[in-house]
């Protein structure tokens, strides 16, 4: 992609991000993204369609990042070890972690969510499909599952609602991939 195009796409998201922690509840429009962003209200149809276009590059761009993380960690080679999907979602939204809690706070079925649930379940499906031995429509309903539970867990974490350290919300989860709820009781020496 061309540098100019995406600085501007950054900065188009940038002002998108900032109006919605202004303005909360309130409706933005493209006028005042478009001078917010430094450009013309043309500039901003060149590169989006509307809002909802940001947020669904804005998802894009998170999953794009932790896709990244997870080759680095070289998860892919391995997916079974569901700690370091965790971890690295921990790693992703540590510096962000305010824009993570206010999408959460403000209304956990936003586009941005259900736009990161729909791209990690077709992640997750293209990632396992050779390496489990499910029908394709199995497939799908396992990562649907384990997708809508992790999401879940997260925002959850993100409003309050579970008061636990975010390393340990990843281990947790971890284990309950893994294990289910079958997990064994520790024995006791």
């Amino acid at each position: 992609m061309d540098k100019r195009i995406s600085k501007t796409r950054d900065a188009i998201i940038d002002a998108y991000l900032e109006l919605i922690f202004e303005k909360k509840e309130q409706k933005i429009t493209i006028s005042e993204l478009a001078q917010r962003a430094n450009i013309a209200r043309k500039t901003f149809y060149l590169h989006y369609e509307s809002l909802e276009d940001i947020m669904r590059d804005a998802a894009h761009r998170k999953i794009d990042e932790l896709l990244h993380i997870l080759e680095k960690k070289r998860f892919f080679s391995n997916p079974f070890e569901t700690d370091v999907l965790f971890q690295s979602l921990n790693q992703l939204m540590e510096p962000d972690i305010e824009f993570y809690r206010f999408l959460s706070r403000e209304n956990p079925n936003t586009f941005f969510w259900t736009e990161v649930k729909r791209i990690i379940i077709s992640t997750t499906v293209e990632v396992y499909q050779d390496k489990v031995d499910f029908p394709a429509q199995e497939l799908r309903l396992y990562a649907e599952y384990f997708v809508a539970g992790a999401v879940a867990v997260y925002v959850a974490w993100l409003r309050g609602e579970l008061t636990l350290p975010l390393s340990d919300l990843a281990r947790i989860s971890g284990e309950a991939t893994s294990h289910g709820i079958r997990k064994p009781k520790e024995l006791k020496a």
